[in-house]
């Protein structure tokens, strides 16, 4: 009789057992699967805080920013977010005209930021923080700056590539400006009709 009380007890006891490991089993679940919830919602819906610009097509999401759509615009939501990570496409390689490459000065966030130094066009958008907007060098995107450069001023006066009256000391410092963009940034390519009258 006690025997068969010891089993019944027994038995009872892995049953319980039993019933707990399957109550945590469903918990945990529920748990994994509001995650899970919370962590689609976090990517594409409200409250947003990715680290980088929206991939794919045709789908809203917050900020007022649409995927596949008006790179521009959608350039200027991510700064307006904070998102310092993110910059457009590299420039292409390709010469250009003084026109073109003013259109590069910083202003639209959606294309690349580009200056010319000794009539080259570099691609400076990975240093926006010194020639982008609100930057110690921003008037200097969008121009051949090789005046400026030279005489390491940031005249308004001085924002040009004429360096006619440059000392061997001004085109000597220029030199070492190139050699800094050559180092750290895309060459893009020459600037056609620009205003560079010194050495090559």
């Amino acid at each position: 009789m006690a025997e068969t009380k010891r089993s019944a007890a027994k038995s009872w006891l892995v049953t319980l057992g039993y019933v707990i490991a399957a109550g945590v089993a469903l918990a945990t679940g529920r748990r994994e699967g509001k995650r899970g919830r919370r962590s689609k919602e976090g990517s594409g819906g409200k409250g947003r805080r990715g680290r980088g610009p929206p991939v794919g097509g045709g789908h809203r999401h917050a900020h007022g920013e649409t995927r596949g759509e008006d790179p521009g615009a959608m350039a200027a939501h991510l700064a307006a977010m904070g998102d310092e990570e993110w910059y457009p496409a590299p420039m292409r390689k390709g010469d250009m005209t003084v026109a073109q490459l003013k259109r590069h000065d910083g202003s639209d966030l959606g294309i690349p930021i580009l200056l010319a130094a000794k009539g080259r066009v570099y691609d400076v958008t990975r240093g926006r923080d010194f020639y982008g907007p609100g930057g110690a060098y921003a008037n200097f995107a969008g121009i051949d700056c090789s005046r400026a450069l030279a005489k390491m001023s940031l005249r308004r006066d001085d924002l040009s590539g004429d360096v006619s009256d440059a000392t061997e000391a001004d085109l000597t410092v220029l030199d070492d400006w190139v050699r800094k963009f050559e180092d750290k940034y895309p060459l893009v390519g020459r600037l056609i009709d620009g205003d560079y009258n010194g050495p090559r």
